[in-house]
């Protein structure tokens, strides 16, 4: 706040007034100068203590990005291997253990991304010191990783219905057929829900190539197990029939007439 003081000698003439005058704006405006100089460079160093923030908060999730990487390939693994499992038992009921085609794991978890940075700057208003592309990035990038922590969460709810089977009894041999049944459809959803979170690792890493390596898009279509056929195919009467419902919808179809993949 400025104080301004009142003048203790007496005025003698109109030069001594403007003197005064001008000695009191000079003041205000070296005043405001200082003031708003202190500002900036506050300022400044609030901009570069959040986008050290920012900085390392990205960084922390690369690693969390790696991390994730690696448990969508070791879940995947574990799913599938616990289908294989329950579909044996299921055409096997009653084979003891030790005779299965391998052993149930459920080990494998996500790792959640972090935004404590980026919230907290938003609370402060902090956010506003950022130039707007600078803003417009992080703001998109944070979407993606909240995105990206419910789809893995939900991946997560989905395994452990799969996996509630050994809250009555661990051993999966003990399971009647109706049960090892909707064992193999709840093991079904959750490598859904697993699918799903290697599409989002995907498209995080495509719209933010400084993000570390993940999977590859060859690893998430083996995991649909889609009809391979050769490129010499004979024309598909069933596909053509398809096509044709599909073009009256305004549908264009990229493959030529003589493939279906």
């Amino acid at each position: 706040m400025l104080d301004v003081h009142t003048i203790h000698a007496p005025v003698r003439a109109w030069r001594d007034f403007f003197i005064h005058i001008a000695t009191i704006v000079v003041g205000l405006c070296i005043a405001v100068g200082i003031q708003q100089t202190v500002e900036f460079v506050h300022h400044r160093h609030q901009l570069t203590e959040l986008r050290r923030a920012l900085r390392l908060e990205r960084e922390y999730n690369h690693g969390t990005f790696t991390e994730n990487t690696t448990s969508w390939r070791w879940g995947t693994a574990e799913l599938q291997n616990n289908l294989l499992v329950f579909q044996f038992l299921l055409q096997h009921p009653g084979t003891p253990q030790e005779r299965l085609p391998g052993v149930l794991l459920w080990a494998t978890s996500p790792f959640e991304f972090v935004s404590a940075a980026w919230d907290a700057a938003h609370q402060s208003g902090l956010v506003a010191l950022l130039p707007r592309e600078e803003i417009e990035e992080n703001s998109f990038l944070y979407s993606i990783l909240k995105k990206l922590n419910d789809i893995q969460f939900k991946s997560a709810l989905a395994v452990q219905d799969a996996e509630s089977y050994d809250l009555v009894d661990a051993d999966p041999s003990h399971l009647s057929p109706g049960e090892i049944a909707a064992e193999i459809q709840l093991t079904r959803a959750a490598l859904a829900a697993d699918y799903l979170r290697g599409i989002s690792l995907l498209d995080l890493k495509g719209a933010f190539p400084d993000f570390p390596a993940t999977l590859t898009s060859t690893e998430l279509r083996q995991m649909r197990h889609a009809p391979q056929q050769p490129t010499s195919a004979p024309p598909n009467p069933a596909r053509a029939l398809t096509m044709e419902r599909m073009k009256a919808a305004g549908y264009v179809d990229s493959k030529p007439a003589t493939e279906d993949k």
